[in-house]
């Protein structure tokens, strides 16, 4: 394999293939082909012979990890490692659609100025039934303008310059739990946003998902980061931004299962 590629799609893993067979096939489907499939494996080799066994398909490069690094060094260390010019994302649990890859590169290589592009998400649930659908601002100002209010860019759905990301200090471990938004905060100053209107990701919403055992320490990061954007990121202190801070330390507050239930709620429908 060349050791410059125009894109690289990266996955961290830890053990469940619950779901993982559903994503991997959904990335080796893709109607544009040109990739690496790099996963990060923070579990043991085994799970990565079982996936080169299965698939033995050439664009699968695995990193298995000497011992665990959790999700936001994990993700690090994919960032760094990949080899494409162009970086796309997608979780163990959550699905691309078919086009997803192409549409998300023409757009960059067609618009120099922006740095990331993500997508609308599906929402899907253990089953793979559609369950929901989540919209995110198209345009750039939009985007930046809403961002302190509510994180704009579903981690999923992303495709990015990589060396724009790495210029923006990667990811992070001064926010665990919200290590995806803030990047997005950070790499806002380093060029243009944009959504595409289409649901490009099915993105999977179940019990055993981090998005659910992570959603406390989450909403706590994320409380951090509003702060930190206003005060030293140049953002505005909008109305709706302070709204969202004074929402998310109500929440908190809440018992875990009643936070769950109004994601769902308020996300899912």
């Amino acid at each position: 394999m060349s050791s410059h590629l125009p894109l690289t799609v990266f996955t961290p893993f830890y053990k469940s293939f619950d779901y993982f067979d559903q994503t991997i096939r959904s990335v080796l489907a893709q109607s544009f082909g040109d990739f690496e499939y790099l996963i990060i494996n923070d579990g043991p080799q085994e799970d990565a012979t079982r996936i080169e066994e299965t698939y033995r398909d050439t664009r699968i490069r695995i990193i298995t990890n000497s011992s665990p690094l959790g999700l936001s060094a994990s993700r690090n260390f994919g960032l760094q490692a990949a080899r494409g010019e162009f970086i796309a994302f997608i979780d163990s649990d959550d699905v691309c659609e078919a086009d997803r890859f192409l549409k998300e590169f023409d757009f960059l290589a067609a618009h120099p100025g922006h740095i990331l592009v993500g997508s609308c998400l599906r929402y899907i649930d253990e089953g793979s039934n559609t369950i929901g659908h989540r919209t995110y601002p198209e345009q750039d100002e939009e985007i930046k303008r809403r961002m302190v209010a509510a994180n704009c860019i579903a981690q999923p759905s992303v495709m990015a310059r990589r060396e724009a990301l790495i210029a923006a200090g990667g990811y992070t471990e001064d926010f665990p739990f919200a290590e995806d938004y803030a990047l997005w905060l950070r790499a806002a100053r380093l060029g243009k946003f944009h959504n595409l209107q289409e649901d490009l990701v099915a993105y999977r919403i179940h019990l055993k998902s981090g998005k659910h055992l992570r959603l406390r320490p989450a909403l706590r990061d994320s409380t951090k980061l509003k702060i930190e954007a206003i005060r030293h990121y140049g953002f505005k202190p909008t109305p709706a931004a302070l709204a969202s801070i004074a929402a998310h330390i109500l929440l908190l507050g809440l018992p875990d299962r009643l936070i769950y239930r109004l994601f769902r709620k308020l996300f899912v429908g």
